[in-house]
């Protein structure tokens, strides 16, 4: 398996008594694409957190890549999450004083080693794939459309060709025609590169190409979900 959770629970510190995960079993295999759905509030953005990371469960053994997150130092983490997992962020965090492709490039950073001329080529062809008009790509991204802040996200969650792909309401911002490229796109990248994708989204019409399609509410008992 891929990802695979064992009797992980989450609560945050100041509510130790509420969990907001509480998952007994769950997994996914290797190339799998799965969609996960959930109303807003419901612990979706929490669950890929954990996943990535970003935020450590309270209890439980997380295994990604046949390695436990959860005995893992925060270095470690860090060094990991660099190596193996895209993040596609709802809200992008990108840094609004650099343009696209420093943005992608500093996403290499703590990754493996590339030639810099192989990766600049890289960032281009991403962009290139997701639509930004070469004139975008030297501007500050705070100067950029909202759509356009988050194919540079996506971008940058797919420049270090990761072997798990982890995609939190991604198409949010983008209009019809830009979503139905995007989604197009990113079943042919992680297709191609036989990437694990985890995507999450409350938008069911979004879920067809998916290999299985799961509902939080199904996997998370948490009496109290956030």
């Amino acid at each position: 398996m891929t990802i695979e959770l064992k009797d992980v629970v989450f609560s945050y510190p100041e509510t130790p008594d509420k969990s907001v995960l509480n998952i007994q079993s769950w997994a996914v295999s290797s190339h799998q694409r799965v969609f996960v759905h959930g109303p807003s509030g419901g612990g979706k953005s929490t669950l890929l957190n954990v996943l990535s990371g970003i935020i450590r469960p309270v209890a439980g053994e997380l295994t990604m890549l046949s390695q436990r997150l959860d005995q893992m130092t925060n270095r470690q983490l860090d060094r990991f999450r660099a190596n193996h997992i895209g993040y596609i962020f709802q809200q992008f965090n990108l840094i609004p004083y650099l343009n696209a492709v420093d943005n992608i490039r500093l996403a290499n950073q703590f990754s493996k080693t590339i030639p810099q001329a192989e990766l600049h080529a890289n960032i281009i062809d991403l962009l290139t794939t997701f639509g930004l008009d070469e004139t975008d790509r030297d501007r500050p991204t705070e100067k950029l459309s909202i759509g356009q802040q988050q194919r540079i996200a996506i971008a940058r969650a797919l420049i270090n060709k990761p072997e798990i792909l982890i995609a939190d309401e991604p198409t949010s911002s983008l209009d019809k025609t830009n979503r139905d490229v995007f989604m197009s796109e990113l079943h042919a990248m992680v297709s191609e590169t036989k990437t694990t994708l985890l995507f999450v989204s409350h938008d069911l019409s979004l879920s067809d190409s998916f290999d299985r399609v799961d509902s939080l509410a199904d996997i998370n008992t948490a009496e109290r979900a956030y």
